[in-house]
């Protein structure tokens, strides 16, 4: 499959563990193909735990989903998923996508380092970007309270897929988008990084047991 390098990529690269739900957008499969119709192209990589059979099915779900004609040649899964995989879609999407089951994010690196490289998020408040989203750099996918997860789910997806279609790619290419990545950059650059973290542990943590 080749995709159009003039359209909005949107890359989802992470292992598949069931808890961040890499099939969630074909739980609304009217609101995914409104997004294909804006523009939308999605890239996703990763891979599951040998022993986690559930996780693998998530995976084969969207790789059917990819070879079928709902797919239209705009959603690919790229093999062999490693860190130098990682690296190209890292600098090569235009947006990173999260949606795990909010609240059972750890971090969200993956995130991280696709900001550092200009991506804008698209992501659950959750993680890292529960930490740091404020209006203007980037999405916060709407969510759910309900108890029970196939309502929950269809929720979400239905959130995440309108807001791709109405609000990531209407902006995409114009001047607003690049004033967002602006005020990302600026937002995030100083935040996201290793040496940030560890001198807020030295500062926070570690001088403190010392009593320095």
């Amino acid at each position: 499959t080749k995709l159009d390098p003039e359209q909005c990529v949107i890359g989802f690269a992470r292992r598949f563990a069931t808890y961040k739900r890499a099939a969630l957008l074909l739980r609304d499969l009217d609101g995914l193909d409104a997004a294909f119709d804006a523009g939308a192209q999605f890239i996703f990589a990763g891979k599951a735990h040998p022993a986690d059979t559930e996780g693998k099915a998530v995976l084969a779900e969207l790789a059917e989903f990819a070879a079928s004609k709902a797919a239209r040649n705009r959603l690919v899964i790229v093999p062999d998923y490693d860190i130098s995989v990682a690296q190209t879609m890292y600098g090569g999407c235009d947006v990173w996508l999260n949606n795990p089951i909010r609240p059972r994010e750890a971090s969200g690196t993956s995130g991280e380092k696709s900001a550092l490289n200009g991506g804008l998020n698209c992501s659950i408040a959750d993680g890292w970007w529960a930490d740091f989203f404020v209006d203007g750099i980037g999405w916060a996918i709407p969510t759910s309270d309900a108890t029970d997860a196939k309502v929950r789910d269809e929720y979400e997806a239905t959130a995440m897929n309108r807001q791709i279609a109405t609000e990531v790619l209407p902006l995409f290419g114009t001047d607003g988008w690049w004033q967002m990545v602006q005020r990302m950059l600026a937002h995030l650059g100083p935040r996201v990084t290793a040496g940030r973290m560890v001198g807020e542990y030295e500062s926070r943590y570690y001088r403190p047991i010392r009593g320095a």
